[in-house]
Parts: C-alpha cells; sequence; structure tokens
C-alpha cells in the first residue's frame, strides 16, 4: 500500500513537471487533463464499488416492483459511467432512501479521498500563474486565472452544497419534527447550528443530567453524533448513550463512556435501526458541575 501511494504520488508530480516545461494555453490544458486522470484514478475503487452497490439496489427493488425506485437507481448507475474528474461527485437524490445513503456514503468518501489532489492542483495553477506573469506571458496567466477562480468556485458549491444535504439527512432537527429536553437550553440541541460560545448556544444541564430527543415517530438511523462543549480543550467527560426502540418503551444503552474521558464530537455508528427516541446521560465533567452538548445529529 505504501509503495502505491508513493508510485502515485511520484507520477502525479511528474506530470506536473512535465507540464511545468511547456508554456501557454496548452500547458493549461494538459494540466487540467493530468489532473482529470489522476482524480478518475484516485476514485476508481470507489466507483466500481458504487456501480456494484447501485446496480444490486436496482435488481433488489426491481425485483419487488418498485419500478420507479429502479429507474431512478438506474440514473445514478448511468451518470457515474459518464461523469470524469470531480463532477463524480453528484447531487444527492430526493428517493429512495436507499439511494440517498449509498450516494451520500460515495460523495463523502470520493470527496475525502480527492481533497488532498484538489489543492495540489490548485497550488499548482497558481504557481504557473506566477511562473507566467513574471515572463510577460500577460494572456496566458490570466488563462490560468480564471481557470483557478473557476475551479474554486466549483469546489466552493460542492463543499456548501454537500454540508446541506448532510444537515438534510439529520433527523435530530426541530425542522424534520424532532423534540428536545434538557434542564437548559435544549433547542440548542436540534437547531443544526454548531456556533456556540463560552455562555450560549448550547444546552446543559447539573451532573448527572439528561439530555433527550424525541423523533415524531419511528425513525430508521444508524449513527449518533454529539458535539461536546469544547471551548476549553482540556475539558473531558463521561457519559452513557441510549436508544428507545419504540413509543414508551425501554431505554437500551448503546455506548457506555462512563470510565472513558471524552471530549469533542462523539461519533456512534450501528446496524440500521427503527429508534423513537436518542437520550445522552451526562455524568462527569472535569471543569465543572455542568455536562454541555452543543449539538445531537442523528442518520
Amino acid at each position: 500500500m505504501y509503495n502505491l501511494a508513493k508510485f502515485l504520488w511520484i507520477s502525479f508530480f511528474s506530470i506536473m513537471a512535465f507540464t511545468a516545461a511547456h508554456a501557454g494555453e496548452s500547458e493549461l490544458e494538459k494540466l487540467k487533463t493530468s489532473f482529470t486522470n489522476k482524480i478518475n484514478t484516485v476514485l476508481s475503487p470507489l466507483i466500481n464499488r458504487h456501480k456494484n452497490s447501485l446496480e444490486s439496489l436496482e435488481k433488489n427493488l426491481a425485483n419487488v416492483s418498485q419500478i420507479e425506485a429502479a429507474l431512478l437507481v438506474r440514473e445514478e448507475r448511468l451518470r457515474i459511467s459518464k461523469a470524469v474528474g470531480i463532477n463524480l461527485i453528484g447531487e444527492m437524490p430526493e428517493s429512495p432512501d436507499k439511494l440517498r445513503t449509498l450516494c451520500q456514503r460515495f460523495n463523502r468518501e470520493a470527496a475525502s479521498s480527492i481533497r488532498v489532489w484538489e489543492k495540489k492542483y490548485e497550488q499548482t495553477l497558481i504557481l504557473l500563474e506566477s511562473r507566467l506573469t513574471k515572463s510577460g506571458k500577460l494572456n496566458d496567466a490570466l488563462l490560468v486565472k480564471n481557470e483557478i477562480i473557476k475551479f474554486k468556485r466549483v469546489i466552493d458549491l460542492r463543499d456548501n452544497k454537500n454540508d446541506n444535504e448532510e444537515k438534510l439527512l439529520d433527523y435530530a432537527l426541530a425542522t424534520k419534527g424532532a423534540v428536545a429536553k434538557a434542564y437548559k437550553g435544549a433547542e440548542f440541541l436540534i437547531d443544526g447550528n454548531l456556533d456556540y460560545s463560552g455562555s450560549d448556544g448550547f444546552a446543559w444541564g447539573l451532573c448527572p443530567s439528561d439530555f433527550e430527543i424525541v423523533f415524531p415517530k419511528v425513525t430508521k438511523i444508524q449513527e449518533i453524533n454529539f458535539l461536546l462543549y469544547d471551548k476549553d480543550k482540556s475539558r473531558e467527560y463521561l457519559y452513557q448513550l441510549f436508544v428507545m426502540r419504540k413509543e414508551e418503551g425501554e431505554w437500551e444503552l448503546i455506548a457506555d463512556h462512563s470510565k472513558k474521558p471524552s471530549k469533542g464530537w462523539q461519533k456512534h455508528k450501528f446496524s440500521l435501526a427503527g429508534i423513537k427516541s436518542i437520550k445522552v446521560k451526562g455524568i462527569f465533567n472535569s471543569a465543572n458541575r455542568n455536562f454541555q452538548i452543543v449539538e445531537v445529529e442523528a442518520r
């Protein structure tokens, strides 16, 4: 794996060095082509896995006569077969839910895999613009500058859209009908806002204290995340995470951090399950007697 990664890096910089040995618009075009080819290579394993998952889902939906849903899956499969470069990361489909889950996973993993190459590409463009400018080739430098602006705009739009899509998939939001319970500031748990200060923007209660999220109906989720107050980076918490699978059911312990000091984002994944309520029992805070949670997410 190390040798493969090393080979990819050497190959990439060899391409960059080759393109830097030429001048003019053709150099920019060669650089863009090299970058697109690199992205295709890096994403190839993810693309193959995504295609296989889509094909399996399409067949399963067709077998149970969900033809419309199967056609939506086929559309994504055809799109991913034709797209290249950063365009492989597409828009999130509205339905069906299983297709959204597959696309969410692909988009997240793909963006993470190519981010380093996107930064290298942008840096290479900046260096190329500077060299062309210094050599007096201002028209060529302007073409590169326009590519930098366009590229950064595309990446920013994609990242912002993915962030918004992540919020849409969060069922622990007031806008999704969720209700929060806490000693103080319960509304902050489900407002989708991660901005907070030393005295505002989070829910809190004296240890031990319960923080609950109740869905309007039993909801299928496979991930529960919550952000512990972490303005003070040395602060550590102890807690337990519970779920209730049906109305007025029993609380089920799914994560026990009562003896495991924790801080910042807490991420808990499990098999897809129907959940009615979530409860975080705050047990201890190393800084004071309060337990503070900024936001809870359920996906």
